[in-house]
């Protein structure tokens, strides 16, 4: 039995990234334990992902993130029971994570909820259980886990082991009968949360684990809804990239930006919509990056932004700067930017809302950017975006004095 609990927990971890929602992955059942499959003999004939940016009820306030829904088709070679799910941290940073005592009350909240899945038309249960349910106190025979994997880290599984000792186990039993089977799922990911951005992740090179290694049509939607959001271009193990169609209103748009500690430049794609979605069709889908999204909460970030787009965009300007580091200016600073600049930056937080301006200065100032997609005079703002209007008009009182 001990064997058997460390073979599955580090399955478990060598199947996804840290703060990664997985791919769905089939798992066979033996001894009363879900052990994921190295490679199934099923193909995935379609696949069809949705990814809604938004809020839903939780038990005591709204959970900001998406709704991610995903429908299958697959191809059995014999009728029998399937099991199939996945397996992920639950919540916040890595570095936050560090600290048990973090660990354990970033694990109080889910990071998933409302789970609906149907196989075949019939409704069926997600079942959920703590990787601790499946931990043994010594994990020192990790070399029964070798003869399942071509590539095997001692070192790095034992880190492993230890980050995800808080993670989750999400799997649900399918009834498959030979030939095509739908599975069609949903649930609610609340990403990695922050004041000024928040990441969405999902792993879908599990894709190469079903017997084809691809899937003969895919498609995947993502639904921004009005959030500035950027995706890091996705490559196919063919060599092809993926490029997103713009189905609705906004801008769309690709720059070169620089991650943390990587000193090549990465390209981007950028999107603000009015209404719409983005949309990838394919045949012969074989994944080589996974799906990463950031929405940008805020224009301050300590992030590298190109300085133009490919089309001409601009992301930032010397007044961007100002009003988002408007508390930190000095006197001789000050002195050089005009009542109108002052105006245009306590307005930054709006046009990145999408305020509709009255104001024809306004709209064709921020128009330059990427980002300004007007929506309308009712536009929602974060508590950081007050305290930038407020240092501004803070500046715009004194002058009056």
């Amino acid at each position: 039995m001990k064997k058997m609990k460390i073979f599955l927990l580090l399955c478990l971890m060598f199947l996804i990234s840290v703060n990664l929602a997985a791919n769905d992955y089939e798992f066979r059942s033996q001894g009363g334990h879900i052990v994921p499959m190295n490679v199934s003999d099923i193909v995935i004939k379609s696949e069809k992902i949705h990814f809604k940016m938004e809020s839903v009820k939780a038990d005591y306030e709204m959970a900001e993130g998406m709704t991610v829904t995903v429908k299958f088709v697959f191809d059995s070679p014999e009728a029998g029971e399937r099991y199939i799910g996945f397996i992920t941290p639950e919540s916040a940073q890595e570095e936050w994570l560090s600290d048990p005592e973090n660990r354990e009350e970033a694990n109080e909240d889910y990071n998933f909820r409302n789970f609906k899945t149907s196989v075949n038309g019939k409704n069926v249960g997600m079942k959920m259980y703590k990787l601790t349910d499946f931990l043994p106190k010594d994990i020192k025979q990790l070399e029964e886990i070798k003869k399942y994997f071509k590539e095997y880290d001692k070192a790095k599984a034992k880190a492993d082991a230890d980050y995800y000792r808080k993670s989750y186990v999400y799997f649900f039993k399918a009834n498959f009968k030979k030939g095509e089977n739908v599975v069609e799922h949903s649930y609610h990911y609340g990403g990695i949360v922050g004041s000024i951005s928040n990441d969405f992740n999902y792993v879908w090179t599990t894709i190469s684990k079903w017997k084809n290694q691809k899937v003969d049509d895919f498609e995947v939607i993502v639904e921004p809804g009005n959030a500035f959001i950027e995706i890091p271009e996705i490559k196919m193990k063919n060599g092809k990239r993926v490029d997103w169609e713009l189905i609705g209103e906004g801008n769309i748009d690709y720059g070169y930006k620089k991650y943390d500690g990587d000193n090549v430049k990465s390209r981007v794609l950028y999107a603000k919509l009015k209404k719409g979605y983005l949309r990838f069709k394919t045949k012969d889908f074989s994944p080589k990056d996974e799906f990463r999204l950031r929405e940008i909460r805020t224009l301050n970030l300590e992030d590298y932004f190109p300085e133009k787009t490919e089309k001409g965009f601009r992301y930032t300007d010397d007044l961007m700067q100002a009003a988002y580091n408007a508390r930190l200016l000095k006197e001789d600073e000050l002195k050089k930017i005009s009542d109108a600049d002052l105006n245009i930056m306590k307005n930054y937080p709006y046009a990145l809302k999408g305020y509709d301006f009255s104001d024809k200065k306004l709209k064709d100032y921020f128009s330059k950017f990427l980002w300004y997609v007007p929506i309308g005079k009712n536009v929602e703002l974060y508590e950081n975006d007050y305290e930038v209007i407020k240092d501004v008009e803070k500046i715009m009182k004194s002058r009056k004095k």
